[in-house]
């Protein structure tokens, strides 16, 4: 089995380069264009990639912000929580529970203050 053609080609011809169409001087202004687009296309990549980092930075921060402010607030209601239910233990007369309701109430709220939100 042969791979000619049967109207007896002998081959395709080749593109010529179009450097050869050319003179030298065209040919650096044309390198020195593609040279300035793929700057402004490197550079318009690096404005992005900023963007990108600046945004994930930004969600970064909120979420820390509603985190810590979630955590003070379950701290305190858990802190209110502890002395409310030591004060019925006390009014019992249950006072070693009492005293480990009121030392976990206290480690709550001081954990509170503790913990801080992040600023901008």
């Amino acid at each position: 089995m042969t791979t000619m053609h049967r109207d007896n080609d002998q081959g395709q011809p080749f593109p010529r380069p179009s450097i050869l169409d050319s003179s030298f001087d065209d040919f650096l202004t044309q390198a020195e264009h593609e040279l300035v687009c793929h700057r402004r296309e490197v550079h318009a990549l690096r404005r992005r990639a900023r963007r990108q980092r600046r945004r994930e930075l930004r969600l970064r921060t909120r979420a820390a912000r509603f985190f810590g402010k979630t955590i003070r607030m379950g701290l305190a209601i858990a802190g209110t929580l502890a002395f409310v239910g030591g004060t019925s233990l006390l009014i019992t007369g249950n006072v070693n529970a009492a005293k480990d309701a009121f030392a976990l109430s206290a480690a709550a709220w001081g954990a509170v203050t503790a913990v801080r939100t992040t600023r901008n």
